[in-house]
């Protein structure tokens, strides 16, 4: 149980219903059923990765509890801890995490599932620059300014929750929190996939070889798989 207390924590985080065909918002050009399949694949992608930390991580689901009832038999791991909340749109991550506390003075890593390239070398680099003698933050953001992840010491409401009322836009969440006294450490170049332009770019990037380091073969194999559908639209 010691062990347990000092794990750092990963925090995956679907901010509205991303599995129910019902609830979800569909990608431009995607159908219902195809947009539900990419949202299960990037969070897979995220759960596949920290499979490979799991003696050093604990893992935290935050869902749609509108979801919950449509989530595929295998899609959540061993040992990972379920939060779920029930607004249609996810306003704080501070207060679910009140209700089931992280571990004590463990760094905490929220990210979102609608990114990818996150290489394993990162993760320990981000855990890496949190100091506990000073406060600090690591923000992840995407090609066009989205924040991807937030990596802090615990969790701290008055850093994480602007996030979310900022829109996760990058330059709007630094206006919000310009009176903390805080080291800033921001690293980019991730992807956020938001709409079908970001979808083209996802199918370039994991057309690169290196991105094997941040998503598998099987997992590529099931991107193909979408990618084939709508091959035409995206070879425009």
């Amino acid at each position: 149980m010691s062990n347990a207390l000092n794990k750092n924590s990963v925090v995956i985080v679907a901010d509205s219903p991303i599995i129910n065909p019902k609830e979800i918002r569909s990608y431009p050009n995607l159908s219902v059923n195809y947009s539900v399949y990419l949202n299960t694949l990037l969070y897979s992608n995220w759960l596949e990765i920290f499979s490979d930390f799991k003696e050093q991580v604990e893992i935290y689901t935050l869902l749609n509890e509108r979801d919950m009832e449509y989530i595929p038999k295998y899609f959540l791991p061993d040992g990972s801890h379920t939060i779920t909340y029930n607004e249609p749109q996810l306003t704080s991550l501070s207060e679910y995490f009140l209700k089931k506390p992280l571990p004590i003075n463990a760094k905490s890593l929220v990210l979102f599932y609608n990114s990818i390239g996150l290489r394993i070398n990162d993760i320990l680099r981000i855990f890496n620059l949190i100091q506990t003698e000073e406060p600090s933050i690591v923000i992840g953001k995407s090609v066009d300014e989205k924040i991807i992840l937030a990596c802090s010491n615990g969790l701290d409401g008055e850093l994480m929750n602007p996030i979310l009322t900022s829109e996760r836009k990058y330059d709007q969440y630094l206006s919000s929190i310009t009176s903390k006294d805080i080291f800033i450490h921001t690293l980019d170049g991730f992807l956020s996939i938001d709409n079908f332009e970001d979808i083209k770019k996802l199918y370039i990037e994991l057309s690169k070889k290196e991105s094997l380091s941040y998503c598998s073969q099987k997992m590529h194999e099931n991107f193909n798989d979408l990618f084939i559908e709508y091959k035409e639209l995206l070879n425009v």
